[in-house]
Formats: C-alpha cells, sequence, structure tokens
C-alpha cells in the first residue's frame, strides 16, 4: 500500500459518553458528539457508537499491521491467504479514500 497523506483527525481517540475526542493536540478537541444529526437510536447504541468510532485509529494500525503479515505469509506460500488479505486491503483502500 502506498503512504498516503493522513486526512483523518490522529488518534487516540476516546469515547466519553456518547462523544469522541481526540487526544492527538488537545484534550478537548470534539470528533464527534451522538446527540447531534443521528437517527433515533438509544443512549446506550449511541455510547457503543462512540466507543467503536474511538477505536477506529487502533483498529486501522492494527489491520495495516495484519495486511502486512497476510503479505508475508503469501511471500511464504502459505495457501488461502490472498483472498483475506485483497479482502483487508479493499477495506483499507475505502478507509484511506482509494476508492468510492
Amino acid at each position: 500500500m502506498s503512504e498516503k497523506q493522513v486526512t483523518h483527525t490522529p488518534g487516540p481517540w476516546v469515547a466519553m459518553g456518547k462523544a469522541v475526542y481526540t487526544e492527538s493536540d488537545n484534550p478537548t478537541r470534539e470528533i464527534l458528539w451522538g446527540g447531534h444529526n443521528t437517527r433515533s437510536a438509544s443512549d446506550e447504541e449511541k455510547k457503543a457508537n462512540a466507543r467503536l468510532i474511538a477505536s477506529a485509529p487502533e483498529l486501522l494500525e492494527q489491520c495495516k499491521l495484519f495486511e502486512k503479515l497476510l503479505s508475508t505469509l503469501i511471500m511464504e506460500g502459505h495457501s488461502g491467504a490472498d483472498l483475506e488479505r485483497d479482502n483487508l486491503q479493499a477495506i483499507l483502500d475505502k478507509v484511506e479514500g482509494e476508492t468510492a
């Protein structure tokens, strides 16, 4: 995967209730708040969504590491990793804006 300029707010992110904040440059910088522009979701669902979104930077980094591991396994001749690596690469491309 080619190196791209980061377009999202750098992590780490933290979930506090229904909101997501960044700790990267300002501890009170809000990324998302569950009370605006949301469908009719319960507070618990909004909090769960905030936790998932707050984990996004860490999940992205782990996916990149896993993609490298799968590529290594493929180069070593392990069968079955090709499709999974291709699926993961498609997801990473979508996350990084390389596909529509």
